[in-house]
C-alpha cells in the first residue's frame, strides 16, 4: 500500500467522528459540556473561566471555535467575549494536540469511566512554563469534577517522548518507566483527537514498522510532510520484550483498583509475547485495516473488541478454556457496569448480547452477571479469588517468558519499589494480614447476621474460628456454610469489619466455651470506633518509606481470662502483683491482640497467648517501632477481663506506650529494666532493631517493681560503641520481611559497598565492589530472573517470590555526620 495524507486524513476523521459519537452515546450534559469546553480551556487563559492561571500557557495548534463553544462564551460571558475573540489565533501556540485515549468511544466505556487525555506540548516550554501548563491541568481536572466527569491530564511532548524521557515518577495513574511502546502502542489504538494537529503515524503508511523512521525523515525531505502541521510519537518500531515485566507489574497495579479490565489487558501482554518476536500489535493492525479502506472489520476499530479477539484466539490455540470464560465474564462484566444500575440499552448491550449467545451463555449465566454489584459475600470472595489467580497466573507466564528470553527489566529501580509494595499489601497472603476483597466487585457486602463459632479438638475441623453469615435458626454448620475460618477471633473479627461485612445494624451470636457474646460485642464496637474503614490509598510516598504502625488496637484478654477462674479476690495490689498474682504467681494477662493499620494501609493482626503472652507482645512491637520512625497516630489498649479490668488495662496501656517511647527516642531507660512474670524476672534490653529479653535470676527480691521500669529517664545503653559498627544502622529502619533490599554506600577510593538485607531480615555485607551500580542493578535483576533456573550463578542466594522484585537504596553521608537513606536513582541513558 501506498500513503496517501489527504485520503489518511478523511479515514483518521471518520474513525475519529465514530467514536466521539459513540462516547457520547447515552452520556448526561454535564459529559458532553466537560468534552465540548476542553480545548476551548486550553486555548484562553481568563480568570472568568475554569482553569486559570496566572501567566500560564495557553492556545491549542490550529484552533477553531465550534458552534457549541460560540454559544456557551456569547450566553456565559457576553461582556467578555470580544477579549476572548483575541486569543483565538495563537501565533505559536504552546499545545500541539489534545488527545484522549483509553476505554473513550469504546465497548467498554461506562459512566465511571474516566477520560486520559495527552496534552501535546512544544519541546521548547521551559520548566516554569511546563509547571503551570500542569497547573492548569489540575484547575480543569477539578472542575471537571463538578460534573462527575473524572479526567487525567498528561503533559508529553514528542522529543521527550521519544528519547525515553517521557516518565514522570509513577503514581496511581502514571505508569512511570513500567510501560514505553506498550504504551503508545494503547494510545494510538485508542487516541481519538479533541483538538490540535493530527497524529503523523495514524496517517503515515509503512510496509515495515522498522522502516517508519527513515520513512518520514525522506518525507521530511522531499518536502512531502511539513512537521509544524503533526505530532509524532514515533513509530512501533522499536518494541522491546523487556517490557512485558514492568508491562505486567503495571496491569497488576491497575487491578488493585480496575480489575476486570486489568485481566484482559495483562492476558494481552501474554497474547503478544506468545508472538515474539514477531508480535503483532493491535495498532499496527488497526492501521493496516484502515489504509485498505476496511470500514467494517470484525473488532470494529474498537480496542477494547480487539483485545478480547486477540485474547480469545491466544487462549483457544492453548485450549485453556476456563481462563477463555473468565475473561469473557470480565469483558462483559466491565462493560456492563451501568446495566444494572440504570437499565441502560445501547449499541454495547445490543453488541454485548450478540456476543453471549455467541459464546453459548444461558439466561441464568447473564442475569447473574447483571447483578454483580449486588453480589453477596460468598460470591465476591469467588470472584476475588479467581481475579488473584488468574492475575498473578498471567503474570507468573510472563516472567517465564522474560527468564527463557534472558530479558531484563527496563523498569527503574525507584519505581520498581513502588509496584512491588503497592502489589505487596494487596495480593501476599501472610500469616495475620487481612486479606481486603476488591471494593469494586460489589457494592454492599453488610450482613444482617454473622455468628463466629470456636471450635477445639474437633476430629472434622481443624481448631480455631470460623464465620458463617446466617443466625443460629437457620444455621447447620458444615464446611459449605463456612465463610471465614482463622485461627484466632481478632483477625476473623477485623476480616469481617475492614471487609464490610460486619456493621452496626449487624446482629451478632457466638458459639464459645471462653468468650462470652457481651465480651464480642464489647471488642467489635472497641474496633469500630478505633478504625475508619474509609481511607484513601497508600501514596507514592508512603510506599517509598519504611513501614511504620499508623494505627494500633491491643485487646487483653479477649479469649483468655486467668481472672475468671479467680476464688479469691484482693482489695489492694501492687502493680507487680497482675503479672504475678497470687501464691502460685499466676499472669493475669492470658491473651493479647493486636490489630493494626500500617502506612502501606495494610491491616496486620497478631495473637499471643500464655504466661508470657505480654513479654512476647512487648518483643514483637517493639521490633516493628524503630528510632527516628513518626509515632502511631493512636495507640488504644482495651481490656475483656472479668476482674481487675481497668487496672489491667491501665497497666498494660502504660508499658506499651514506655516501650514505643524508648524505641522512638523520646525517652530513655536508666539501668537495665526487670519486670516479674509467672514467677520469673525478665531483664529488658532495648536496643536499634527492638527489645531483647533474658531471664535473670528467679529470686524475686532481685526483680525491680514495675512502677520503677516505668519511671526511669536515664540515659540508654548502647551496646556497640559508633565506630565498631559494621553496617549503618539505619538499614535497620528498612527492614520489611517479605522484601529483598540492597543499600549502596559509597567509598572514598571510587568503590562501593553493598549491603543486602534479605527476606527474614538477615544482613549481608559486600565491601569494596568495582563498577558500575547501574551495572550491579541490572546484574541483580538478571539474577532474581533466573533464580528458579537450575544452575544458573545466584552469589546473593536469591529467592523468587511472586512479585517482591529487588530494592534499591543509596545511603548518603550528610553533614554533621547524618545519613540518610534514598531510592536509588537508575541513570538509564537516552535512545
Amino acid at each position: 500500500m501506498k500513503h496517501d495524507l489527504n485520503r489518511a486524513r478523511k479515514c483518521v476523521e471518520m474513525l475519529d467522528r465514530r467514536r466521539l459519537e459513540r462516547a457520547l452515546l447515552g452520556s448526561g450534559d454535564g459529559f458532553q459540556q466537560v468534552l465540548f469546553l476542553l480545548p476551548l480551556l486550553f486555548q484562553l487563559n481568563h480568570p472568568s473561566l475554569p482553569g486559570y492561571v496566572v501567566k500560564a500557557p495557553c492556545g491549542v495548534a490550529h484552533f477553531s471555535l465550534s458552534d457549541y463553544q460560540q454559544r456557551f462564551l456569547k450566553g456565559e460571558y457576553p461582556a467578555h467575549y470580544d477579549a476572548f475573540k483575541r486569543q483565538f489565533y495563537t501565533a505559536k501556540p504552546p499545545i500541539l494536540g489534545l488527545y484522549v485515549m483509553g476505554s473513550f468511544g469504546s465497548i467498554s466505556q461506562t459512566s465511571s469511566s474516566d477520560m486520559d487525555t495527552w496534552i501535546c506540548c512544544r519541546e521548547d516550554l521551559n520548566d516554569t512554563q511546563r509547571d503551570l501548563l500542569t497547573q492548569k491541568a489540575r484547575q480543569i481536572e477539578e472542575w471537571a469534577l463538578q460534573f462527575d466527569v473524572e479526567i487525567h491530564f498528561y503533559l508529553v511532548d514528542q522529543q521527550r517522548f521519544r528519547n525515553d524521557r517521557y516518565a514522570d515518577p509513577i503514581t496511581n495513574e502514571n505508569s512511570g518507566s513500567a510501560q514505553y511502546m506498550l504504551l503508545l502502542d494503547e494510545f494510538y489504538r485508542s487516541a481519538v483527537r479533541l483538538a490540535g494537529n493530527p497524529l503523523l503515524w495514524l496517517h503515515f503508511w509503512v510496509e515495515k514498522e522498522t522502516d517508519y523512521e527513515s520513512e518520514v525523515q525522506k518525507a521530511l525531505e522531499n518536502g512531502e510532510i511539513n512537521p509544524q502541521d503533526w505530532v509524532d510519537f514515533g513509530g512501533l518500531g522499536q518494541f522491546s520484550a523487556n517490557e512485558y515485566f514492568g508491562a505486567s507489574l503495571w496491569q497488576l497495579y491497575k487491578g488493585i483498583d480496575s480489575p476486570y479490565k486489568s485481566v484482559l489487558k495483562i492476558l494481552l501482554l501474554e497474547a503478544y509475547s506468545k508472538e515474539y518476536p514477531n508480535t503483532r500489535l493491535i495498532a499496527c493492525q488497526f492501521k493496516e485495516d484502515l489504509f485498505a479502506g476496511n470500514t467494517t472489520p470484525s473488532h470494529h476499530f474498537d480496542p477494547y473488541i480487539a483485545m478480547l479477539a486477540k485474547v480469545t484466539d491466544y487462549l483457544t490455540e492453548l485450549a485453556e478454556f476456563k481462563r477463555l470464560d473468565f475473561v469473557r465474564c470480565c469483558f462483559y462484566v466491565k462493560a456492563t457496569e451501568d446495566l444494572a444500575l440504570c437499565q441502560i440499552h445501547n449499541w454495547r448491550t445490543n453488541y454485548l448480547q450478540i456476543l453471549a449467545q455467541e459464546w453459548g451463555w444461558s439466561d441464568d449465566t447473564i442475569r447473574e452477571l447483571n447483578r454483580r454489584p449486588f453480589w453477596k459475600i460468598k460470591r465476591v470472595k469467588e470472584s476475588h479469588e479467581n481475579l488473584v489467580k488468574f492475575l498473578m497466573l498471567s503474570y507468573h507466564n510472563l516472567v517465564n517468558f522474560a527468564r527463557k528470553h534472558k530479558i531484563h527489566s527496563r523498569v527503574a529501580p525507584q519505581d520498581i519499589n513502588i509496584l512491588t509494595r503497592k502489589l505487596y499489601t494487596a495480593f501476599e497472603a501472610l500469616p495475620g494480614k487481612v486479606i481486603l476483597l476488591n471494593t469494586q466487585i460489589s457494592r454492599d457486602l453488610s450482613e444482617r447476621h454473622i455468628s463466629f463459632l470456636e471450635v477445639r479438638g474437633n476430629k472434622h475441623f481443624k481448631d480455631g474460628w470460623y464465620l458463617i453469615n446466617q443466625p443460629p435458626s437457620a444455621m447447620m454448620f458444615s464446611e459449605n456454610r463456612v465463610i471465614e475460618y482463622s485461627e484466632s477471633l481478632n483477625k476473623l473479627v477485623a476480616w469481617a469489619y475492614f471487609n464490610r461485612l460486619l456493621t452496626a445494624e449487624t446482629e451478632l451470636y457466638l458459639f464459645s466455651q471462653t468468650v462470652s457474646i457481651e465480651t464480642l460485642r464489647n471488642f467489635v464496637a472497641d474496633l469500630r470506633l478505633s478504625f475508619s474503614r474509609a481511607i484513601t490509598a497508600a501514596d507514592s510516598g508512603a510506599l517509598a518509606t519504611p513501614c511504620e504502625i499508623r494505627n494500633i488496637v491491643i485487646a487483653v484478654n479477649l479469649t483468655v481470662d486467668p481472672t475468671a477462674h479467680l476464688t479469691e479476690l484482693k482489695a489492694q495490689l501492687s502493680a507487680s502483683d497482675l503479672f504475678s498474682f497470687g501464691p502460685l504467681e499466676q499472669n493475669l494477662v492470658g491473651s493479647i491482640d493486636f490489630t493494626y493499620r500500617n502506612i502501606w494501609n495494610e491491616i496486620r493482626t497478631l495473637h499471643f497467648e500464655g504466661p508470657h503472652a505480654i513479654l512476647m507482645a512487648l518483643k514483637v512491637l517493639s521490633n516493628k517501632i524503630y528510632r527516628g520512625a513518626g509515632s502511631p497516630r493512636s495507640v488504644q489498649v482495651f481490656c475483656y477481663s472479668q476482674h481487675y479490668r481497668r487496672a489491667l488495662r491501665s497497666l498494660v496501656s502504660a508499658l506499651v506506650n514506655r516501650c514505643i517511647s524508648i524505641q522512638l527516642g523520646d525517652s530513655q531507660a536508666c539501668h537495665t529494666p526487670r519486670l516479674r512474670v509467672a514467677g520469673k524476672n525478665w531483664q529488658f534490653f532495648f536496643e536499634d532493631r527492638g527489645i531483647s529479653l533474658q531471664e535473670v535470676d528467679s529470686d524475686a527480691q532481685n526483680a525491680a517493681d514495675f512502677d520503677d521500669v516505668l519511671q526511669s529517664p536515664v540515659e540508654e545503653k548502647d551496646e556497640l560503641p559508633a565506630p565498631d559498627r559494621r553496617y549503618p544502622p539505619e538499614i535497620d529502619h528498612f527492614a520489611s520481611e517479605g522484601f529483598l533490599q540492597f543499600f549502596f554506600e559509597d567509598n572514598k577510593d571510587d568503590s562501593f559497598n553493598v549491603y543486602l538485607l534479605n527476606e527474614a531480615n538477615h544482613l549481608e555485607i559486600y565491601r569494596h565492589c568495582d563498577g558500575s551500580k547501574d551495572q550491579k542493578v541490572r546484574e541483580i535483576n538478571r539474577l532474581y530472573q533466573a533464580s528458579c533456573l537450575e544452575g544458573g550463578e545466584n552469589p546473593y542466594h536469591i529467592e523468587s517470590r511472586n512479585f517482591n522484585y529487588p530494592q534499591f537504596y543509596q545511603i548518603q553521608r550528610c553533614p554533621q555526620g547524618r545519613v540518610q537513606i534514598l531510592p536509588f536513582k537508575y541513570q538509564r541513558k537516552a535512545v
